[in-house]
């Protein structure tokens, strides 16, 4: 019997990648998930459950868990300000010039 080649995850995310429009949005995910990984964390960190941020926030539990799974495609900056601030945090935005992320293999 021929034995199968696999591939892995790795081999078919890195062909995907050289799609320039698929390169965009899996590089806009993958901030969303770092923006929302930092505020999880900060509420983490200061003991929160999302029932307790919520009522800080005047805004329903289920409302925060969507936040945190990045489920939310209305997530404003005026929301992030909100979740920051209720958070006792410091929003701290830097613009630059991205450079790429992925070599083209």
């Amino acid at each position: 019997m021929k034995r199968m080649r696999l591939t892995t995850h790795k081999q078919v995310l890195r062909t995907f990648l050289r799609d320039p429009q698929f390169r965009q949005g899996y590089e806009e995910e993958l901030d969303k998930l770092r923006l929302v990984e930092a505020l999880v964390g900060l509420r983490q960190r200061q003991g929160l459950t999302q029932a307790a941020l919520a009522k800080r926030l005047k805004v329903s539990q289920p409302f925060i868990a969507k936040l945190e799974r990045a489920e939310t495609h209305n997530f404003t900056l005026d929301t992030l300000l909100k979740v920051v601030e209720a958070l006792n945090g410091e929003l701290v935005i830097k613009i630059r010039q991205r450079a790429p992320r992925y070599a083209h293999a």
